[in-house]
């Protein structure tokens, strides 16, 4: 598990790179310039995993 930040991303440089054609065939009216369609970009902070029967905290 990852604990951290989201934020939406707005640029639309980065919103072009990562729209996909085939959202078309789900959305034919819509593209990147879209409000409807966002970039969410998540930075981790810290994280816990299981190992060896036990939680182990770690910071990125």
């Amino acid at each position: 598990m990852l604990k951290g930040n989201m934020e939406i991303v707005s640029d639309m440089e980065i919103k072009k790179k990562y729209w996909q054609n085939m959202f078309k065939d789900a959305y034919p009216e819509k593209s990147y310039t879209d409000p409807d369609f966002c970039v969410l970009k998540f930075s981790a902070i810290s994280g816990r995993f299981y190992s060896n029967f036990k939680l182990d905290d770690f910071v990125v």
